[in-house]
Parts: C-alpha cells; sequence; structure tokens
C-alpha cells in the first residue's frame, strides 16, 4: 500500500472516532435534567467558558502545533475528550462543569492537528483529496452520531446519561489509534527539510533540520509565516473570501452552540418534548456534506449572499414560530447553507494561495478570527446585555442578513469596477 494512502486511512480512522459523540445532540438536557441547571445557567454561566477557552487555546495550539509536529497535539485532542466526559460522568458541581468546558475548548482548539497533520505527510499534489477524506471522514462520524443517538433516545435504549459512555468510549479508542499515527519528521514552518534563510551551518556537524537550534528554528518559522501571511493576505479576493469564512464561521457557531437551549424553551409548557435533535444533527452533517459537494462546482460569486439570507430566514422562523419541527427545519437548512458557504470560501481562498504549503495557516488564521467574532458575540449578547434566548437568536439572524447585504453589496461594486475598467481599456 502507498504510504501516503496508509497515513489517510490511520488518521480517517481517527477522524471518524473523534466525531462519534452521540451525547451531544441531547447534552443540554442531560445537563437540565441530571445537573439540575437551569437554561439561564448553560446560557451564561457554562457553555460561555467554552467559547473563551476555545479563544484562548486555539492561539496557543496554532503557534505550538507545527513546532511540535502535529502527532503529540493530535493525541492531546484524544486525552482532552476523554477528560471531558470523564468529568461529565462522574461530578456534579457547577465548578467541575466550567473546568469539563475549559478541556472542550482544548478539544476543539486541538482539532486544528487533525486537519493540517496530512499537509505535513504527503505530497501538495493530494492536498485536495486528503482533505477532502479527512473531511468526509469527520462528517461520517457526525452523521452516524445524530443517527444512533436518536435512535437510541426515541426506543429508550439508553438515557441521556448513557449516551456519554458511548462518547467516552469512542474517544479512549480514537486516542489509542492516534499512537499508530507515524510521527511527523519534518514541519511546515519548523523542524524544514530545507531551510530557507541564510544562517551559517557546519554541515559537518548536522545533516538535517532536527539539529538546527531553535532559534533558527524560530527566525525561520517566523520570517516564512510572516511571508506567507503577506504574499496572501496582500490579495483582495483572498481577503474578501476570508473575511467571508470568518464571519459564516462565527454566525453559525453562534447560533449552533445555543440552539438546544432554545429548543427546549420552545418546548417549555410540554409535559412530553418532542425530540428530535439527533435526527436534526444528523440531516444537516448529511445534506451539508451534499451542499457543500455542489460548492466545490460553483463559480458563482454572488451566491453567499442568497446562502446568508436563506441562513437569516431560517433563523427567524425558528425561533419565531413557536414549533420545534419548523424550529429544527430552519436548523437544517441554517446548517446545511453554512457548509455550502465554508466549502465555497475554503475553495475561492485556495484557487488564489500561490505556495499551497501555506493552506493550514490561512485557514487556520481564518479559523481564529472566526472564533474570536463568536466570543465577543457570546460576551456582548449573553454575558454583558444578558439578552433573552429568543432575542438572541432575532439578533443572529439579523446579522446574517446583514452579512448577505454586506457581500451583494460588494459583488455590486466588483461588478461595476470590472465594467468601468474594460470600458476604459477599449
Amino acid at each position: 500500500m502507498l504510504n501516503w494512502i496508509k497515513v489517510t486511512l490511520i488518521l480517517c480512522l481517527f477522524g471518524l472516532l473523534r466525531e462519534i459523540r452521540p451525547s451531544e445532540p441531547f447534552v443540554s438536557d442531560f445537563l437540565v435534567e441530571w445537573r439540575n441547571i437551569t437554561n439561564e445557567q448553560l446560557q451564561r454561566e457554562i457553555y460561555p467558558v467554552g467559547t473563551y477557552s476555545y479563544l484562548a487555546q486555539l492561539v496557543l495550539v496554532f503557534l505550538i502545533t507545527d513546532f511540535l509536529r502535529f502527532k503529540p497535539v493530535i493525541i492531546l485532542s484524544g486525552l482532552s475528550g476523554i477528560t471531558v466526559y470523564c468529568i461529565l460522568l462522574w461530578t456534579s458541581s457547577i465548578k467541575w462543569l466550567q473546568a469539563s468546558q475549559f478541556f472542550y475548548g482544548m478539544y476543539m482548539a486541538t482539532e486544528v492537528a487533525y486537519y493540517t497533520y496530512i499537509y505535513a505527510k504527503v505530497d501538495p499534489k493530494k492536498y485536495p483529496l486528503v482533505t477532502s477524506c479527512t473531511r468526509i471522514a469527520s462528517l461520517t462520524g457526525r452523521f452516524l452520531s445524530g443517527v444512533s443517538s436518536q435512535l437510541l433516545i426515541h426506543f429508550k435504549f439508553m438515557d441521556y446519561r448513557e449516551l456519554n459512555y458511548i462518547t467516552l468510549t469512542a474517544q479512549i479508542l480514537a486516542t489509542f489509534w492516534a499512537l499508530w499515527l507515524p510521527p511527523v519528521k519534518y514541519g511546515i514552518y519548523f523542524h524544514r527539510r530545507i531551510s530557507t534563510i541564510n544562517i551559517p551551518v557546519d554541515k559537518s556537524s548536522y545533516k538535517n533540520s532536527e539539529k538546527r537550534t531553535f532559534t533558527s528554528n524560530l527566525i525561520e518559522a517566523s520570517s516564512l509565516i510572516l511571508k506567507h501571511s503577506r504574499a496572501a493576505y496582500s490579495r483582495p479576493k483572498v481577503i474578501a473570501w476570508s473575511a467571508l469564512y470568518a464571519v459564516a464561521l462565527a454566525l453559525f457557531v453562534q447560533a449552533q452552540t445555543y440552539i438546544q437551549i432554545l429548543w427546549r424553551y420552545i418546548q417549555k409548557e410540554q409535559s412530553n418534548p418532542v425530540l428530535y435533535n439527533g435526527a436534526a444533527e444528523a440531516a444537516t452533517t448529511l445534506l451539508g456534506a451534499g451542499a457543500a459537494y455542489i460548492a466545490s462546482y460553483d463559480r458563482q460569486s454572488f451566491s453567499p449572499a442568497l446562502s446568508s439570507a436563506i441562513q437569516g430566514i431560517a433563523l427567524f422562523l425558528t425561533t419565531y414560530i413557536s414549533n420545534v419541527f419548523v424550529s429544527y427545519a430552519g436548523y437544517v437548512v441554517m446548517g446545511v447553507m453554512f457548509h455550502y458557504i465554508i466549502t465555497l470560501a475554503s475553495a475561492k481562498i485556495a484557487s488564489q494561495l500561490i505556495d499551497d504549503s501555506c493552506f493550514g495557516l490561512i485557514f487556520g488564521i481564518n479559523t481564529l478570527l472566526g472564533v474570536a467574532l463568536q466570543s465577543l458575540l457570546t460576551y456582548i449578547l449573553l454575558q454583558n446585555l444578558e439578552f433573552h434566548i429568543t432575542t438572541h437568536y432575532y439578533i443572529v439572524s439579523g446579522l446574517f442578513i446583514t452579512l448577505a447585504t454586506c457581500w451583494l453589496v460588494g459583488w455590486i461594486l466588483h461588478i461595476a469596477h470590472n465594467k468601468k475598467q474594460n470600458v476604459n481599456s477599449n
């Protein structure tokens, strides 16, 4: 078997196991019913910790992943997942729940190593293929999680707490499997195979980058990171699509994080609430994968405006109409459009990058910006202004419409500018 195929298969199995978390679609119900936590406490005291932890640790992980050569960070991802679900299963206080959110932030931040490891192990010509494989693996895991959780809850084979045992087992298996990943000998920025800066070298003293000093590694990596960042973000199209990527990510994650609280609020008066959270997540993942496939062939630059507008309308109806089935449908539509936009933006950015080796860097920076924006929204809307959950979703839906408007105006101005240039050239 070719080495790159072997590495890709091992990594994809890790990604599949990591995403098998059937407890997640019902985590809010579990915390409220088993931990005696209110929706308001979840909204203002518990979930925001995870958001801020994700941002803070993403900065650190972003800086050290390449230096540690990926594999240790992937293993740390698995260990942090184990820690999260151990805390959820065997502790009871709010402080411990906040601690679980801290480790959940670590769990999400270290995900970057899963998506960038492969770039250090395969030839750049294989980047599009292996990127698709890793994303398909993670989406498959999420789909299986949604379906299994829905079936187990619907037929009462398990309760909310018992779902955590499946999730914990999957995280243990993923961590064990990560140990078999081949180590990365050369990084993308640190520990490079070939030096890119002129540092005096005594060839008799070392033959490869493993023996370079820490200082030379740091200088070379910093120089190359700045070079790649400057080259990428000096292109207007990269800036535009990166801004779309970051804002779309922030708004979707903000909506997704608190959607279970909204569903609980909609059904607060019902003695037997309808629970199809798992089915909604499974449908979002499956249809989102199809939308991502379509986006890879889309060449229309105005489509993000339409997609963002659809997201805004769907989220508004999700909140305004007090029917949980409408809310489920609105969430699925919003999620499908998110996968479409994020895939389209990624493809547009990738097409503008001159050096394939900076894929991970640029997408990492854009993700960091998106998480930072989402953290700001969390602080302003939920902790500073303390909006009610429905008001929060009305505002987020309005922000989706604002994004659509801004993108449409920008697209119209771009078309007008191009026409003007064509007229002047003639």
